[in-house]
């Protein structure tokens, strides 16, 4: 076993290569707790990623590095090591990262992409989403955990595995690869599908709006609105940053689950079974949030190009969906309640849009200047009646639920 060690910044960082067994472990311990003395630190961290090996002697020296460091952690472990960890519950007693799998996407097939990053096929079972922006990569882990306690929550979706080393600094989150195709695609081949498929997706938001939890790792969705609104500001004035929190105040706290980006193309249909996917954002609050997402594609884009590349239908489908969702999901034929419903979407993906002037992404440079112009002659002229359209909303949704 070797072993280095460097000082940065007042973190003792010690690099284990090799065994940490019987014959040397006890030596190790010895040398390190000298180097400890000699360097003034404020925390420890071992770097166990060239470790290959664990004896009992050496967990009891990583134990006592432990209890007399007071900032002591442990990274990159290889998961053959970890094990060795877990099974005998020091992972529970000491903070410890596991190295990242890493997946070469050379080799791998080119699904699909977005804003941050892509969607590679790895495997006949996994895919990777890859994140390209090291920005959002400490969001990664909060996806990763998201959509593992989604699932024990009972939210119809896909299994999620691990977070890997995609290589030149990008990361991704490896997921159970869907043998099927989206719902926006599914309504776009089968049009005469629609009224079936449209209750089903508004059966998964209610789903997904039974469920309440206090669990934290979801955050709240009003906490992420005040973000995004603290973001947008740094780019409008102090007056359109105050109005902004006219939004804000309509906007209720909540402890239900929220997908916050529920569009149809984050929904996959395999054997009939609905799934959802994508739940970066998922968290606690009100359908209304929900709603909002979904308005901004109800309403449609430019082009169908656009359309079909973020929804997976060209704008005359988007169109007929919009009708029957407003019909299925505010339960109502009546046709001055149904223009009445589609007007207020019409004002909801404003709010989605402006409150994205912030957003940082490949696109955001790009789209900045056109947001900010849409703010100024549509958003801030009418927030007065916007904010009301959302209250309003909130009121119905509330009393369909009774």
């Amino acid at each position: 076993m070797e072993y280095s060690f460097k000082l940065d910044n007042e973190v003792l960082v010690v690099s284990l290569e090799g065994r940490l067994d019987t014959e040397n472990s006890l030596k190790f311990e010895q040398e390190i707790i000298g180097i400890c003395k000699e360097n003034q630190h404020d925390s420890m961290v071992l770097d166990a990623s060239g470790m290959e090996y664990i004896a009992s002697s050496g967990l009891r020296t990583i134990l006592k590095l432990a209890k007399t460091e007071k900032n002591f952690r442990i990274e990159n472990m290889q998961p053959s090591v970890y094990s060795v960890f877990e099974m005998t519950g020091f992972s529970r007693i000491i903070s410890i990262t596991k190295a990242l799998r890493k997946i070469d996407l050379e080799k791998c097939e080119k699904i699909g992409s977005g804003g941050n990053g892509a969607v590679y096929r790895v495997s006949e079972d996994e895919i990777v989403k890859v994140n390209y922006n090291p920005v959002t990569y400490g969001g990664l882990d909060k996806e990763l955990s998201k959509a593992k306690e989604a699932f024990l929550l009972g939210v119809p979706t896909a299994i999620s595995f691990d977070m890997v080393d995609c290589g030149q600094g990008r990361r991704g989150v490896v997921y159970e690869i869907i043998k099927s195709i989206t719902l926006g695609e599914t309504i776009q081949k089968n049009p005469d599908q629609m009224e079936t498929l449209t209750e089903k997706y508004i059966e998964q938001l209610n789903i997904l709006h039974s469920i309440h939890t206090d669990n934290p790792i979801f955050g709240s969705a009003k906490d992420n609105y005040r973000k995004q609104v603290e973001d947008a500001s740094r780019y409008l004035t102090a007056e359109e940053g105050e109005m902004m929190k006219i939004i804000l105040d309509a906007l209720p706290e909540g402890n239900r689950l929220v997908h916050c980006d529920a569009h149809p193309k984050n929904l996959m249909i395999q054997n009939g079974e609905m799934l959802w996917i994508d739940m970066e954002q998922m968290s606690l609050g009100h359908p209304i949030y929900d709603i909002i997402s979904i308005a901004v594609i109800l309403n449609g884009m430019a082009t169908d190009e656009m359309m079909i590349s973020i929804a997976g239908m060209d704008n005359a489908t988007v169109a007929l969906l919009k009708d029957c969702f407003i019909r299925k999901y505010f339960k109502t034929d009546n046709q001055e309640e149904i223009q009445k419903y589609a007007s207020m979407l019409d004002a909801l993906r404003l709010i989605r849009a402006v409150f994205a002037i912030g957003f940082t992404s490949s696109n955001s440079e790009k789209f900045r200047p056109s947001l900010i112009n849409m703010a100024r002659t549509m958003f801030f002229p009418n927030i007065q009646k916007i904010a009301g359209g959302v209250k309003y909303l909130i009121s119905v949704i509330d009393s369909l639920e009774k």
